[in-house]
């Protein structure tokens, strides 16, 4: 091929390109004419600055959005490079078009309301009053209503209060016309608490320590915010001290570090104690088995009781370990909570990091000076416990219990609990 016919190739393909050039800018120029207040945009991030977030529109001009209006009641950003930005055409000036998170009445016509309900983006009204059932609300000029149910996440105790309120909606229901919209601000927090949720799930694992704010208590834990959703701490998890209730220690609105047990899908398993240095490892270095320990009475139970033997360290006296002289049914028979006794340490299991208690161990043993109490041949006089068909368990001594045999009693004996026997 001769030089000149390979300039003229080059020529012609340089023409290609810069017609090609041309047709795509003229493109971009009428893509963007079409652009107008109202209109509805769904388009990337695709900056982040300190004020504004950018987005592309696929025209000449880029569009921005204020960070603020994009940002939780605790000023985080919620969208991040990359995703999708919601919000409408709301203003245009030398550095682009200005997007809102919602509509506003100045931009309105009814095809903004189609858009809006279609594309699912937020509309801005105003409550002006209640209906039957709801609330009338100008929705960007148009009425609309919203059923009770609807204004709020959570249950409305006083309509009054959202009389005069500007909020925002989303249109749930709209006919051809636009003449009857309906309108829920419950569905729009619950959308946008969703999507906070979904963030700060992400962000989260297991075993990180996070700080977190006490949004309520119940009998049996602290359910806890951690920006966006909520982890619960149950009462177990509160401290190495017993803690009966949370709002023994706790109050609401209070900040906490807590740290991540466990998540399981969107529920969260949070713990102070995790935190806290664990009392019995200290308590091991102390104590041993055959210890003498003062301790005071913590819970009774029917098995036992549970008493302090150091702040968050507590052991268990069985019922079979409070008496060697009775048979105890329940320990609220010879101990109520608060009581300070001397028990002896039984056994320390590392492990389970359990402690068994005995009162018993320390009282004097009633078999020791059996033999001063009563002889073999000798009469004595006793106390019926009780009878059986076996025989009369007669009580000898505290603690000394003996079996009188049916064969060793008379026909017409009639032996009745408490009776004295000799």
């Amino acid at each position: 091929m001769s030089d000149k016919v390979r300039e003229t190739s080059s020529k012609a393909a340089l023409k290609e390109l810069k017609e090609d050039y041309l047709r795509m800018l003229e493109d971009s120029f009428q893509n963007t004419s079409e652009i107008k207040k109202g209109d509805v945009v769904e388009a990337p991030v695709v900056t982040i600055t300190d004020q504004f977030l950018i987005v592309n529109l696929g025209g000449k001009f880029d569009a921005y959005a204020e960070i603020g209006d994009y940002s939780d009641d605790k000023g985080n950003l919620t969208l991040k490079v990359g995703d999708t930005l919601k919000g409408y055409v709301v203003d245009q000036n030398a550095q682009g078009y200005v997007v809102g998170k919602s509509l506003t009445k100045q931009y309105v016509d009814k095809q903004s309301i189609r858009d809006a309900y279609e594309k699912k983006v937020p509309v801005q009204g105003k409550v002006y009053s209640v209906t039957k059932g709801g609330f009338n609300v100008d929705i960007l000029g148009a009425r609309a209503f919203c059923p009770v149910s609807q204004i709020s996440a959570r249950q409305v105790e006083d309509t009054a209060v959202f009389i005069g309120k500007t909020m925002d909606f989303l249109v749930i229901e709209c006919s051809e016309n636009c003449r009857r919209l309906v309108v829920s601000h419950r569905q729009l927090a619950e959308l946008e608490a969703a999507e906070a949720k979904a963030e700060a799930l992400a962000r989260l694992s297991e075993g990180a320590i996070v700080s977190g704010k006490v949004m309520r208590m119940t009998s049996f834990g602290a359910f806890v915010d951690l920006g966006g959703i909520e982890g619960l701490m149950h009462v177990s998890e509160i401290s190495w001290q017993h803690v009966i209730k949370p709002q023994d220690v706790l109050k609401q609105g209070q900040e906490v570090e807590v740290k991540i047990l466990a998540i399981k899908g969107d529920k969260i398993a949070l713990s102070m104690k995790a935190l806290q240095d664990n009392p019995f490892v200290a308590a091991l270095s102390e104590m041993k088995e055959g210890d003498e320990v003062n301790c005071r009475i913590l819970r009774l139970h029917n098995f036992g009781a549970f008493a302090e033997l150091k702040p968050g360290v507590e052991g268990l006296i069985p019922v079979s370990e409070m008496s060697r002289n009775r048979n105890i049914a329940h320990p609220r028979e010879i101990l109520k909570e608060g009581d300070y006794v001397q028990v002896q340490i039984l056994r320390i299991d590392p492990d389970t990091q359990k402690i068994s208690l005995s009162l018993k161990a320390l009282q004097p043993d009633p078999w020791e000076n059996i033999a001063e109490v009563v002889k073999i041949e000798e009469p004595f006089e006793g106390t019926v416990e009780s009878s059986t068909n076996f025989g009369v368990f007669v009580t000898i001594n505290d603690g000394i219990t003996g079996l009188l045999p049916r064969s060793r009693v008379r026909k017409t004996d009639d032996f009745k609990s408490g009776d004295s026997v000799t």
